[in-house]
């Protein structure tokens, strides 16, 4: 049994160094095995390779993390001026400059260069759908050119021709992605920067910087280039957008990090802001040589990842394009063995590839992806790429930042420990919403506190907007009037807000967190205007923070809560890093009182501040010392830079207690982590900060749950492989995995050390560098994860780019990350990832919807013309009046399932295996084709039999007529005359009539009457026409028995597939639950069947519309009664499926096996 140790403040850190240790060892002798395995010939360098494959991605990720082999900032200064050819005072000479950037070029990042937008609208209109359309409309006009006798050849090339430009536009629209990464870049390049030239401090543009040049920064300045420092004024940088970390970060003259260029302090990097003091360095890299520009090269040089949404749809388009294009040439082919002319061939080729072609399909799943966007917009999460939409439904692994995602990136006060009580703590202005502040506010211990905090720190509120906000929008200032009335509105709205929102300036990112916190509690401006630091002669009682003291410490004149034995003192207050205090104090405030530090308060000291430290906060210690009248009289001037030290003690202070601060997690991103989870999608953190706070915060979040991770056990002295076998959570440190990266290049994927870890369930990466988060997303794919990537920073941009989605924040997001990825977090909370997820599966469910429905009207498209060849039947249905039905009737009614509601179990699925379970499935083909698409087909079948028989046209006469040649054609003039064997033809013995068949498809023949023309057919053939008489308005023709019936016909089969949707689109609503389960309560589809009924009236009604179309007036008995049959029986029929299959899985469930309509027809 393993024996437990107690941890200490730094033993994370420890386990670590551990860690790696063994590992290297461990690393070496495989190393070692490897290398004599080549030289014996069992294994080659290029095993477990790929070869060829990504080649300019691996080079960019080997060009990123090669500066951690510069040795610009450990190299001493002369050395470093010899190399770069200047000197450190003077600087370089103009001609020295003037040569040195034609070698090294411009301080620019290179540009890369995008498709123009005419050659991306190209591509839209030549996609494989798009291609067979416009052969198709080509061919139309062909044909309409050979013979203008139809004109409805020459409508369906315009229709064709317009449905391609139609959804080539939405295409178009789709992919105006923005294309400007580099803009993000460019944004971080000061325009002009102070230098020194020839000896002489100069203004320059930053653009001809060249390594060598000194440069000058100041608080408030970007960084120019990459910079060693050579003078640091208390000078600080913000590297947030290149590693992450929120604090800002010390600068100094001092090389602390020989190893890790990114980690030492005297090193300033191009892009990253100097957040106070000022410094003085020399430019070492400019351009893309600097760290930012070769992150920006491998964010150029990753190639876009396709979405998954894309793959699916181009998987969709190539099968159904073979189907069409191979039926479409059967067809071809198979009319001349049945004795059709060319030209027909063409015709019903062009009809069968026209009647697979769903043609509104890419403009429906377009407008309903831009609705699910519109409905994720409303839960913070901002689209950009729509077919992305789908992309974060699939997602199975989610890489997320932690400062600013999963954190608030805000350091908040959130414990303290005072009076010996540790003690956790809300703030004042939430009273009202909490059970417990933690703490009393008339405690006489934690009063002292605040005014330590208050008194000794220098952030402020600010009460005046954004400069901005103050000039208009060419930069010039706005009239008085109005800048008052904007401030005026400004510090009216401010006091609506909460402190939390409140702007401020000055100090640092932990004291911000202290004024915020006490605020609330008493006013900061007004206690410091009360109790300022104290100035005698010119001179400020006041020790800035630096990092060599680690502390702060400023003087006050005697206040009017000072004791009574102390109401003359002036007041001493300390604040910094809890050690440094705690060495300085002799006594403690304990209830206000100093009572003297004994080992056992020592004790108690150390495990409250382990405490903290162990949960990766942030502390600070308080401390105070009443400075005795009498050896400090009111004349004593109090020099803090006397040169044998300050002339007042710095010792034998009494301490006051501790403050804990936080970055601390977002609201619900714990519930969120457990919803990820419970939906399957694996969580990483992956960031740029330290593993003991990244660890603290996952712990927090549920990132890790359980109770040691592996580095836990190797500090406890437990062998690397079987700390691997006891823990399934880690922590890697970026340094481990570029070694891993390197050092395991030769072999095979899966035996690779970041496979075995991204094996593990709970990971965590910190101190990651932009290659190496690169890396952990290229990683991820490899093992068929759909990997969706946050991020804020400038670092975060290739990784962002990579991942199958990319997600930057909305609010902290730079320019770079936002025009990498493909959504935007408005809100930057991860809670929103998840919402997203969740409609992301919703619609991925709605548009397999979507295709069951649409594809459903394929066969009975394809039978009318399968009946027309194979069964010589006048064509049932025109091709004009398909693509009514693909882009009219259905287009409504298909995106108003976007509207569908998630079902209960949908973020409790597994994610999608996007190798097998396609949108377009062979289940869903069997469904749509071979089960409701064929029972729609019979629905049109028996509107088109009614009408020709009601219109004087047995069944048993349409078999084997479309093309008869066993006819005479009459005179026009001719009278049926049923009791003479020509019927009453004139034309009979005519060699010019007889053997005419009739021409169907235009209305040149509509004015005979059939039974004249097929004299030798008998009375029985024929029905009685019950509606004699009757009149086309279309042609002016008689109906009965004339080839008008055939167009009336047509109508009705058109009617009658639209009636038989009304079900189709009911019953693909669900996939397993009964109809009568999900109810009618998508009012969407409702409005939308109302439209799609609309639309089918007029072109049965409207004047024009009808003819153009070919449609006709029918009879109120015609419209739709004859499908009903259909309509019914498709309703059964799907009914009793979903009831077996309901059956079969509560029969197979827990099996792991599937009945047969399960495994046949769950699409």
């Amino acid at each position: 049994m393993i024996k437990p140790v107690r941890r200490s403040s730094s033993s994370f850190i420890v386990g670590l160094q551990q860690l790696k240790d063994e590992m290297e060892n461990k690393e070496r002798a495989d190393r070692l095995a490897r290398e004599d395995s080549i030289k014996k010939g069992t294994l080659t360098k290029d095993d477990g390779k790929k070869k060829g494959k990504k080649g300019k991605e691996d080079d960019a990720i080997k060009n990123t993390e090669a500066f951690r082999d510069m040795v610009e900032h450990k190299i001493s200064l002369e050395e470093l001026a010899r190399n770069l050819e200047t000197d450190l005072e003077l600087g370089l000479s103009e001609d020295k400059a003037r040569n040195k950037i034609k070698v090294y070029g411009e301080n620019k990042l290179t540009e890369k260069k995008g498709m123009p937008w005419w050659l991306h609208f190209i591509k839209c209109l030549t996609g494989f759908f798009s291609l067979l359309l416009w052969a198709g409309a080509i061919l139309c006009f062909i044909v309409y050119g050979i013979s203008q006798a139809d004109p409805s050849n020459l409508y369906l090339a315009i229709a064709l021709v317009v449905v391609v430009l139609v959804t080539g536009i939405f295409g178009f629209y789709q992919e105006a992605k923005s294309a400007a990464i580099m803009a993000g870049f460019k944004n971080m390049i000061p325009p002009k920067c102070l230098a020194i030239r020839n000896g002489t401090q100069r203004e320059m543009e930053a653009s001809k910087l060249v390594p060598g040049d000194i440069v000058y920064v100041k608080q408030g300045n970007k960084i120019p280039a990459d910079i060693r420092i050579l003078h640091s004024n208390n000078m600080k940088v913000d590297n947030s957008s290149l590693t992450g970390e929120s604090e800002p970060l010390q600068r100094t003259e001092n090389c602390t990090n020989e190893k890790n260029p990114l980690e030492t302090e005297n090193l300033a990097f191009f892009g990253t802001m100097c957040s106070s003091g000022e410094g003085k360095g020399i430019v070492i890299s400019t351009g893309d040589k600097t760290v930012m520009g070769r992150i920006a090269k491998l964010a150029f040089s990753t190639k876009t990842e396709q979405t998954t949404l894309g793959r699916e749809i181009e998987f969709f388009v190539k099968v159904l394009s073979a189907i069409s294009l191979s039926m479409g040439v059967i067809f071809f082919f198979l009319g001349f063995s049945f004795g059709y002319d060319t030209v027909t061939n063409i015709i019903n080729a062009i009809g069968v590839i026209v009647a697979n072609v769903p043609e509104g399909l890419l403009a429906e799943v377009t407008v309903a992806l831009a609705l699910t966007a519109k409905r994720m917009a409303e839960r913070n999460v901002l689209v950009k790429n729509l077919e992305c939409v789908e992309t974060l439904g699939s997602v199975s692994c989610i890489c997320s930042d932690k400062t600013g995602t999963l954190t608030e990136n805000k350091m908040r006060v959130v414990s303290v420990w005072y009076d010996d009580s540790i003690r956790e703590v809300n703030n004042y202005e939430d009273k009202s919403t909490v059970s417990s502040l933690g703490y009393k506010i008339d405690d006489q211990s934690f009063l002292m506190l605040l005014r330590c905090a208050v008194l000794n720190s220098k952030a402020q509120f600010s009460s005046e907007p954004p400069e901005e906000e103050l000039s208009d929008k060419q930069g010039n200032p706005l009239p008085e009037s109005e800048i008052e009335n904007i401030k005026q509105k400004f510090r009216e709205d401010l006091v609506k807000k909460s402190i939390q929102l409140w702007p401020t300036f000055g100090g640092d990112a932990s004291e911000i967190a202290l004024i915020k916190f006490f605020h609330p509690i008493q006013n900061v401006a007004e206690t410091r205007q009360a109790y300022p630091i104290l100035i005698r002669d010119g001179i400020k009682g006041e020790i800035p923070f630096n990092s060599a003291n680690k502390y702060a410490v400023t003087i006050h004149e005697p206040t009017d809560w000072n004791p009574d034995n102390h109401k003359k003192d002036c007041i001493l207050f300390m604040k910094g890093a809890p050690e440094q205090l705690w060495e300085r104090c002799t006594t403690i405030l304990n209830k206000g009182v100093a009572t003297p530090i004994t080992e056992e308060v020592k004790s108690r000291f150390a495990k409250a501040n382990k405490h903290f430290g162990s949960r990766g906060q942030r502390v600070l210690g308080f401390a105070y010392q009443w400075l005795d009248h009498k050896d400090y009289p009111r004349n004593y001037v109090f020099d803090p830079n006397k040169e044998d030290g300050p002339n007042f003690p710095l010792t034998g202070l009494t301490f006051i207690g501790l403050t804990a601060l936080m970055d601390p997690p977002r609201k619900k991103v714990k519930e969120a982590v457990n919803s990820a989870h419970e939906a399957g999608i694996k969580v990483i953190m992956v960031t740029g900060d330290q593993p003991l706070t990244a660890a603290a915060i996952a712990r927090q979040v549920n990132i890790i749950t359980q109770p040691k991770t592996v580095n836990d056990f190797v500090e406890e002295g437990v062998d690397w492989d079987k700390a691997m076998e006891l823990s399934d959570a880690i922590v890697i440190h970026g340094d481990m995995l570029t070694k891993a990266h390197a050092e395991d290049a030769e072999l095979p994927f899966r035996e690779q050390r970041i496979a075995k870890w991204l094996s593990k369930s709970e990971i965590v990466f910190a101190r990651t560098s932009p290659a190496q988060k690169y890396m952990i997303v290229d990683a991820n794919q490899k093992l068929k994860h759909i990997v969706a990537v946050t991020g804020d920073g400038v670092n975060d941009s290739p990784a962002i780019k990579k991942a199958d989605i990319g997600i930057a924040m909305g609010i902290v997001g730079s320019d770079a990350a936002k025009d990498a990825a493909d959504m935007l977090l408005i809100d930057d909370n991860f809670a929103s990832i998840i919402q997203g997820v969740e409609q992301g599966r919703v619609i991925f469910d709605n548009l397999k919807r979507t295709i069951a429905y649409v594809l459903a009207s394929n066969p009975p498209e394809i039978v009318p013309f399968l009946a027309a060849v194979i069964f010589q039947i006048p064509l049932p249905l025109t091709t004009i009046l398909m693509l009514a039905v693909c882009i009219g009737t259905d287009v409504i009614p298909a995106v108003s399932l976007a509207y569908e509601e998630a079902e209960l179990d949908i973020m409790k699925r597994k994610p999608r295996n996007a190798e097998t379970d396609h949108l377009m499935s062979l289940q869903l083909l069997f469904f749509a084709y071979m089960q409701s698409g064929m029972i729609i087909a019979v629905a049109g079948m028996m509107e088109y039999l009614v009408i020709m028989y009601d219109f004087g046209f047995k069944p048993q006469v349409l078999w084997f007529w479309y093309i008869s040649t066993s006819g005479t054609k009459p005179g026009k003039n001719d009278v049926y005359d049923p009791d003479i064997p020509s019927k009453g033809n004139s034309h009979i013995g005519d060699s010019d009539y007889e053997g005419t068949a009739v021409n169907y498809l235009t209305n040149e023949d509509g004015v005979y009457d059939l039974r004249i023309w097929f004299h030798n057919y008998g009375h029985d053939s024929w029905s009685d026409c019950k509606y004699p008489g009757w009149t086309s308005p279309i042609t002016n023709h008689e109906i009965c028995y004339t080839s008008e019936a055939l167009h009336y016909a047509q109508c009705g089969w058109f009617i009658g597939l639209v009636c038989a949707q009304y079900a189709n689109i009911q019953i693909v609503r669900t996939r397993e639950k009964s109809i009568i389960d999900r109810g009618f309560s998508n009012w969407v589809l409702n409005c939308a069947v109302a439209f799609e009924t609309l639309f089918a009236l007029l072109i049965c009604y409207a004047p024009g519309l009808n003819e153009a179309l070919g449609g006709r007036p029918l009879l109120t008995l015609h419209y739709g009664f004859p499908a009903v049959p259909g309509f019914i029986l498709l309703v059964l029929y799907d009914e009793a499926r979903k009831f077996l299959m309901r059956k079969e899985m509560k029969r197979h469930k827990g099996t792991g096996t599937k009945g047969w309509i399960e495994d046949n027809t769950y699409y």
